[in-house]
């Protein structure tokens, strides 16, 4: 093993060469200060270890790989590093590329970047994330978030700091096992939607948190399980001990939004502005929950012990626009905030049309579209709950003889709770039934509701 310095007088004079030349097992030890435009690959099994303070990494061009500040192919230690300002032309920048391996972050810090830290599929992997903040990350279009992590074997979030993402989650995972202990995630005044998603299920505990969502959420459901069709076997969400904060005016508002066929265990849980009826859509078991007349204080302070706050990042330099979303051409829904789906076009990491607020979604595979078919039933017990959902087959929607109105009210993840901000809806083909009520809706027409 060798201790590889970087910083004035060291023996590297940049993180990248110190990485380049480094070997398993190696440390490489950075001065405290401001690195710009620093990118690294870690194909070794290293520890990039701060010292003296924290290590700010910061991005003013596109990285040269076109996907992060620093990206890790293999296991990693990252200890007292900060990333900022990560944006590529795709629009899917991040601080830190994972794309395989054992991944540790501690006392790290992840802000203004189009995602803090994105992850490729690795069913074996894991990342570890301790004693850090992450805020003010997301381009603001939906699709980029706090935190986003694929197929991995497990996540690991313990006594870390998420908040004010922009417009996309706070945290989302697709790991297999995903555990968040002892963490404050606040939506702030920012725009974020969910604070937590779990798309496909999968083992997952949640303990000892302090859950706030904000009055600009743009997805009232607070944490979400399931729901985006491949709900991994044997899923599991046991919530314990939490602290919840609703501060966004909506009947809608939900602490859970259960997708999956497993039953939720929801039990401890210290709750300010929810009512019995909100805690939990799908199936849960809930005891134990105390209902409080204020909202708790929260520890604001950033976990990472790197001294005193970060700046804020400059501004990067102009890169081609992100392309734009492509609309849905069909608008469904299975319950409060459900999404499908989607890609931006040319990056290979995963991502999603979640709160695709701005532009709408991309389909999920292939480019065609892929439509649900609403169950009328279970439409209607949405729609007594208070909650709305569209029913769609195909391409088409068509309503026989008998109807003389049509009414569509739909939630998606660009909710708007505000009546004025509209939402657009795009048809391929609605009818009425020509023989008897002689109105048709024109194929690829947009309509706004409120």
């Amino acid at each position: 093993m060798a201790v590889l310095t970087v910083g004035s007088g060291q023996q590297f004079s940049t993180i990248s060469s110190a990485v380049a030349a480094s070997r398993d097992g190696d440390v490489v030890s950075v001065q405290a200060g401001t690195y710009t435009n620093d990118f690294a690959t870690i194909n070794s099994k290293i520890t990039l270890q701060g010292a003296g303070g924290m290590v700010e990494m910061v991005a003013t061009v596109a990285p040269p790989d076109g996907k992060a500040i620093l990206t890790t192919n293999t296991d990693a230690t990252i200890d007292h590093f900060a990333f900022s300002g990560a944006a590529v032309p795709d629009g899917n920048g991040a601080g830190i590329r994972y794309q395989g391996g054992n991944l540790t972050i501690t006392n790290s810090h992840f802000h203004n970047n189009e995602n803090g830290l994105l992850s490729n599929s690795d069913p074996s992997g894991s990342i570890t994330i301790r004693n850090s903040e992450f805020d003010h990350n997301g381009a603001g279009d939906g699709y980029t978030h706090n935190l986003y992590v694929g197929e991995i074997g497990s996540l690991t979030v313990a006594d870390s700091y998420f908040h004010d993402a922009s417009l996309g989650h706070e945290i989302k995972s697709r790991a297999h096992s995903t555990t968040i202990t002892n963490s404050h995630i606040a939506d702030g005044d920012g725009t974020a939607s969910y604070s937590i998603d779990l798309p496909n299920g999968g083992h997952a505990v949640l303990t000892g948190n302090h859950i706030e969502q904000g009055p600009n959420s743009q997805n009232p459901a607070i944490v979400h399980f399931g729901g985006e069709g491949n709900d991994y076997a044997g899923s599991s969400l046991v919530m314990t001990d939490n602290t919840i904060v609703n501060e966004l005016d909506s009947p809608s508002a939900r602490l859970l939004v259960n997708q999956t066929g497993a039953t939720a265990t929801i039990t401890g849980t210290e709750v300010h502005g929810l009512n019995a009826d909100q805690l939990a859509y799908g199936p849960a078991n809930v005891s134990g929950t105390s209902y409080l007349d204020s909202a708790p204080a929260a520890d604001a302070s950033s976990p990472s012990d790197g001294g005193s706050a970060p700046v804020p990042a400059p501004a990067p330099e102009p890169d081609p626009a992100p392309p734009a979303a492509t609309p849905d051409t069909d608008t469904v829904g299975t319950a409060p905030g459900s999404e499908t789906d989607g890609t931006h076009a040319g990056n290979p990491a995963p991502q999603d049309s979640q709160d695709a607020s701005n532009g709408g979604s991309e389909p999920a595979t292939g480019g065609t579209d892929s439509v649900q078919t609403g169950d009328p039933a279970a439409v209607d017990a949405l729609y007594q709950a208070g909650l709305s959902d569209l029913i769609a087959q195909g391409n088409e929607a068509h309503w026989g003889p008998e109807a003389q109105q049509a009414l569509f009210d739909f939630l998606s993840d660009a909710w708007g709770h505000d009546a004025g901000s509209g939402q657009a809806l795009r048809f391929d083909t609605a009818s009425f039934d020509s023989t008897a009520n002689g109105a048709a809706v024109p194929p690829s027409s947009d309509y706004l509701f409120g």
